[in-house]
């Protein structure tokens, strides 16, 4: 009741009677829906949505104008770093109902609600609602065009990036270009930092005066009207994007997963009673063309977990990017041995679901990586590539891959795999130089 009171108070749509739209708009029309979620604190929260994918296969747009930029985890980490070493103070703040606070363009996108969710709106404002109600199939519909951005809908996500963008802008900030989600903005001669993911935003800068500013201004201009409440984590620890930020240590940030990795372990099909020392063993990339195929259930399960894997290997846990990166070439078609094998990653978890990935910069001014490449270990007698980049301590990205072509010497395997990491090294130097901090270049150490 509280989402759809909002959608109501928010203006969100426009009403139309059912027979002022053509048939063909009728059956356009993207469905409405209403998704329950628990929160970490045990609330329940419900979330307003357009099933827009009528929309994604209607090929009404060209790739990328719809799409909107994300802040990467390696901008977050470099940025969190950074924060550490000039001991800034950090906060973060989730933007309340960032989507239906965002004028739709003029593009004409129509709704309809069915059923209960239509006993909903009429129960918030019969006197608005009751009329636009019409009968189809023995059940209820009313038919609306939005005039909001709605979860769902394609271009929502991009709409908002737009409009937060347009109003950072007009308060100073300049964007990053190697990262559109990052802007940063000179306060009383120190650095303001911004990073965003969607309607999640880290603040930092030295002064606490100045991020407390930076905050009223958010709430000013998305949480004034009193409908939503702007969630706001200050201090020493926040949780941010699947991750807790650790400023707790001076100089340094430390990334904590802990939490994400006992519920894989708890949610792990098979029961894990043993540990193991290493992620993998010897014989990870070696595959037996005879093993059994899984079951279709033991497929998605295969599946569901390497998916976790990945997203814990880039933020908390780069040391089981190796074994993710084999097993992620293993979804589509997992045996029995593939499923051993993350039974074994997931025993290694076991074994160390207390480890949190503990970053420091010594400076700003020299950046440094590390490649390694393994020689003709696949299967198919292609090499592995291993990178790291770190300004100090800990592993800020690291990168391990199967090597897409086949090689005729470890010498060659080398090489390749700084090819590999190329791209990053670069992007890496061109980012922290748009930040305001001048390299004295980048170290490889191979």
């Amino acid at each position: 009741m509280q989402e759809i009171e909002q959608l109501h108070c928010r203006n969100t749509f426009e009403l139309i009677l059912a027979e002022d739209l053509t048939h063909k708009e009728r059956r356009s029309a993207l469905e409405s829906l209403i998704f329950l979620k628990e929160k970490k604190d045990g609330t329940i929260k419900g979330r307003a949505c357009a099933d827009g994918r009528k929309q994604r296969f209607a090929d009404v747009y060209e790739k990328g104008a719809s799409a909107s930029p994300t802040v990467s985890i390696e901008s977050v980490l470099i940025t969190a770093v950074i924060d550490a070493l000039e001991e800034r103070d950090v906060a973060v703040v989730d933007i309340p109902n960032a989507f239906v606070q965002t004028k739709m363009d003029d593009e004409k996108v129509i709704m309809k609600m069915r059923g209960k969710l239509v006993d909903l709106m009429c129960a918030i404002a019969p006197e608005v609602y009751t009329k636009y109600v019409t009968i189809e199939n023995g059940v209820k519909v009313l038919y609306l065009r939005l005039l909001n951005a709605l979860y769902g809908t394609l271009k929502a996500a991009l709409l908002f990036y737009q409009k937060l963008v347009r109003d950072l802008e007009a308060k100073g900030f300049e964007l990053n270009p190697y990262d559109l989600c990052v802007a940063n903005k000179i306060i009383n001669n120190k650095q303001m930092t911004l990073t965003w993911h969607v309607d999640d935003m880290k603040i930092s800068h030295v002064e606490t005066q100045e991020v407390t500013m930076m905050i009223d201004f958010l709430r000013k201009k998305y949480a004034s009207d009193g409908v939503g409440e702007m969630t706001i984590s200050c201090g020493k620890k926040h949780d941010y994007l699947g991750m807790i930020l650790d400023y707790s240590t001076k100089g340094e940030v430390h990334i904590d997963m802990q939490e994400y990795v006992k519920k894989m372990i708890e949610e792990f099909p098979d029961k894990i009673e043993k540990t193991a020392t290493t992620p993998a063993s010897n014989f990870l990339f070696k595959v037996n063309e005879e093993a059994e195929i899984l079951s279709n259930k033991m497929k998605e399960d295969f599946h569901t977990f390497v998916a976790k894997g990945l997203f814990l290997c880039k933020r908390a846990r780069p040391d089981i990017q190796t074994t993710i990166a084999f097993l992620t070439t293993r979804v589509q078609k997992p045996d029995v041995d593939d499923w051993k094998k993350l039974k074994r990653l997931i025993m290694y978890l076991k074994g160390t679901e207390d480890f949190v990935l503990k970053l420091r910069a010594d400076n700003t001014r020299l950046l440094k990586w590390h490649v390694d490449a393994s020689y003709a270990v696949h299967n198919d007698l292609r090499s592995h590539t291993g990178g790291n980049f770190t300004m100090g301590k800990g592993t800020i990205y690291g990168k391990s891959s199967k090597q897409k072509l086949n090689v005729k010497s470890s010498t060659e395997a080398e090489l390749v795999g700084v090819d590999d990491c190329m791209p990053q090294i670069l992007w890496t130097n061109y980012f922290i130089g748009a930040q305001g901090y001048e390299t004295r270049g980048t170290i490889g150490y191979q």
